[in-house]
């Protein structure tokens, strides 16, 4: 019989004798992560920001309100629909996944909060069966639809999906539309979807109810795309290049709206919510007086330089100085994220507005818009119609790029879309012309309830340059032309193109941005509180009329009296001409000694 002090000795050896347990290092820089705060709460490298996977119940936990989330549908389970047959047993595979994660499915869903908003969320788990989407899965996804459309609340998705579940069968395919057909009912009550694209998020559901959503994040680095990689490598015949088929290369072709580190999730979801679901309009307590505007008294010619002065504020830096929170979208969905149109989600005076602006750039010449920036203003004013908030556009454009390339991807097209979606969008719209608004490009967006303009702007057919080379031969008379073709702001104004003019300070808009911005910002919020004062259908009937009678026709009786005396002075001036040259001939001749003729 052992004593007790071999009982001890023992079990001191035993303590001795135990393996000590390997510390976490990062996978991608191999920092220690065993001190680190950043990855115990979010799972991410604090060196390198390196993106650990999130189980879906871990992804919940860290963007809801705490002890706010309540799993939906657990029950919804398909353990083998179509009897399949492999190496290893279908169902068995399924309810070791269950085992291991937790999950019944690899969809996750249930109601929660964030910061204190009624959200549905749904979260696609890649440790289960890789996030693969069967019946199961697609009747959960379907149903939080469904509930978020019933509760009038958003959805929020999370993918890290490997697309559809092949051994599900073609009912795996139909998951597809299964889901998007709940997915559009809710987007038809205006009802905000966001996802979020984690690693890897691929297949059915990346060109599904993924590119659907209204607004597109991503984490950084994630793999993101239709193709899984070995697929296109396989396609491709080498490796892709670095960087290809991730987040950040979607983000720079306008695929996704944003690339957002784990941490800053939860309060770009927050803040982006109280935009697209903004209860609150702007309202004046007493009526609206005008301030007292400042023209400028240079020639039409000063003023078109100054409207495109290298140092004149863009789109970008007025909207930068006008709105403390601006959410850009990206790209049109096609592959092309134009840098000449910037648009976005801001918040003006407590208000939430779309925000479409011309960004010309501070390099004289730039700031042409191809038909990638006007798809993207039109995704931007369709998004305006469907949450309900107000458009301002900021028109600043030499026009729109005459190449071959963007003749050939329906440039024509674009412009004509996006001028007909501003002139029938449901909500209140302003436009300001802050620079050089030339032809269709910049009519596109500025066809508005109230169109402003900056005082030393101009709103042209042409450039005064290239008319006169088209008149005269040559632009050494482009000061003339620019006083005829009628294009200052103090000349639209009479014209009753625009409403009002917005003074700019010191000697230019260019000479204090700050100031510019906060002068823009009064007259926007000015012209907004005026239109939403009125109800849509008198609203939509005004801008009706504004653009079907714009511009000075005469009827029958008073055209037909107009055109004949046109042609009496024409006739007039023509026999004065002819007299007139004949006296001139006739001096020249006495000049020159001859002794001409005198008709009788």
């Amino acid at each position: 019989m052992k004593t007790i002090r071999e009982i001890l000795r023992r079990s001191e050896t035993m303590e001795e004798e135990e393996p000590v347990p390997e510390r976490e290092v990062c996978l991608s820089c191999g920092a220690d992560l065993q001190e680190s705060r950043m990855y115990e709460r979010y799972r991410v490298c604090h060196s390198c920001g390196f993106h650990f996977h999130l189980s879906a119940r871990e992804r919940v936990a860290s963007m809801l309100d705490p002890a706010t989330f309540k799993e939906a549908d657990r029950g919804v389970t398909s353990l083998d629909p179509v009897s399949f047959r492999g190496k290893q047993s279908y169902r068995a595979r399924v309810i070791n996944a269950q085992r291991r994660t937790g999950l019944t499915e690899s969809a996750l869903t249930g109601t929660g909060a964030i910061f204190g908003r009624d959200v549905v969320v749904a979260v696609l788990d890649f440790s289960f069966l890789g996030g693969s989407i069967g019946v199961a899965a697609g009747e959960r996804l379907a149903r939080a639809f469904e509930k978020a459309t019933a509760r009038r609340n958003p959805l929020i998705s999370v993918c890290s999906t490997s697309g559809t579940r092949m051994q599900e069968g073609i009912l795996a395919l139909m998951q597809v539309p299964r889901v998007m057909a709940a997915a559009l009912r809710h987007g038809k009550l205006g009802l905000p979807h966001i996802t979020i694209l984690t690693d890897p998020t691929t297949g059915s559901a990346y060109s599904g109810f993924v590119n659907l959503a209204d607004y597109v994040m991503a984490e950084p680095n994630a793999l993101v795309g239709y193709a899984a990689l070995r697929v296109l490598q396989e396609q491709e015949g080498a490796d892709l290049p670095v960087g290809s088929h991730t987040s950040e290369s979607h983000l720079a072709r306008g695929l996704v709206d944003a690339v957002v580190p784990r941490a800053q999730i939860r309060d770009s979801l927050a803040l982006l919510l109280d935009l697209l679901m903004s209860d609150f309009r702007l309202s004046a307590p007493h009526k609206l007086t005008e301030g007292r505007a400042i023209h400028s008294h240079l020639g039409a010619l000063q003023q078109f330089e100054l409207s495109r002065h290298r140092q004149r504020p863009t789109a970008s830096d007025l909207i930068g100085r006008m709105t403390p929170t601006f959410f850009a979208i990206r790209g049109d969905r096609n592959g092309t994220d134009e840098k000449s149109i910037v648009a976005g989600f801001a918040s003006l005076a407590g208000e939430a507005v779309v925000i479409v602006g011309q960004e010309r750039g501070h390099a004289n010449g730039d700031g042409w818009i191809r038909a990638g920036g006007f798809r993207k203003a039109t995704r931007a004013m369709r998004l305006a119609g469907k949450f309900g908030v107000p458009l301002v556009t900021l028109v600043d454009t030499p026009g729109a790029h005459p190449d071959l390339e963007s003749e050939q991807t329906g440039l024509g097209h674009a412009i004509a879309e996006c001028l007909a979606t501003m002139l029938d969008l449901p909500v209140a719209t302003v436009a300001v012309i802050t620079g050089e608004g030339n032809s269709e490009a910049a009519v596109a967006m500025a066809v508005a309830d109230r169109v402003l303009m900056l005082d030393n702007a101009v709103y042209e057919v042409i450039r005064p340059e290239d008319a006169a080379r088209l008149l005269y031969g040559g632009p050494e008379r482009a000061g003339e032309v620019a006083e005829r073709l009628r294009m200052t702001s103090h000349d639209c104004l009479r014209m009753k193109i625009v409403d009002h003019t917005v003074s700019e300070p010191g000697e230019g808009a260019h000479t204090d941005h700050q100031e510019a911005a906060l002068l823009l910002r009064r007259a926007i919020l000015r012209e907004l509180t005026r239109v939403q004062a009125m109800r849509p259908k008198k609203r939509l009937e005004r801008r009706y009329q504004r653009y079907r009678h714009i511009g000075s026709t005469h009827s029958w009786l008073r055209g037909s009296a107009e055109r004949r005396l046109a042609h009496l002075y024409d006739r007039i001036g023509g026999a004065w001409d002819r007299i007139r040259g004949r006296g001139l001939e006739f001096r020249r001749r006495l000049e020159q000694g001859d002794t001409p003729e005198i008709p009788v």
